[in-house]
C-alpha cells in the first residue's frame, strides 16, 4: 500500500494561509520568500518549537514548526511560521 499524502494548513504570521502537503508525520511546504526548494520537516513534541524541531528557511531565515495531532511525534496536522 502506498503512503496517503495529505494537504495540511500552512499558516504563516503575515500572510494568507498557504497548503503542505504531509505523510505521516513527515510535512513539505514553500516558504513565503519563494525559495524554489520546498522545505522539509516532521511533527515533534506537542509543546511547540525549540531549536532542534524547527526548520529554518536558509534565504530568508523564516522558521517554522509542523505541529502534530494532538500528542507528541504524531502525524503532521499543519505547518506554522514562528
Amino acid at each position: 500500500m502506498s503512503q496517503q499524502q495529505r494537504q495540511v494548513p500552512l499558516v504563516f504570521q503575515d500572510l494568507p494561509e498557504g497548503l503542505a502537503i504531509a505523510t505521516g508525520n513527515n510535512a513539505a511546504w514553500l516558504c513565503h520568500c519563494s525559495r524554489t526548494l520546498p522545505l522539509l520537516g516532521k511533527a515533534n513534541q506537542i509543546k511547540g518549537a525549540s531549536d532542534n524541531t524547527k526548520v529554518t528557511c536558509e534565504e530568508c531565515n523564516a522558521s517554522y514548526f509542523v505541529v502534530p495531532d494532538g500528542g507528541d511525534y504524531k502525524r503532521a496536522v499543519a505547518v506554522k511560521e514562528i
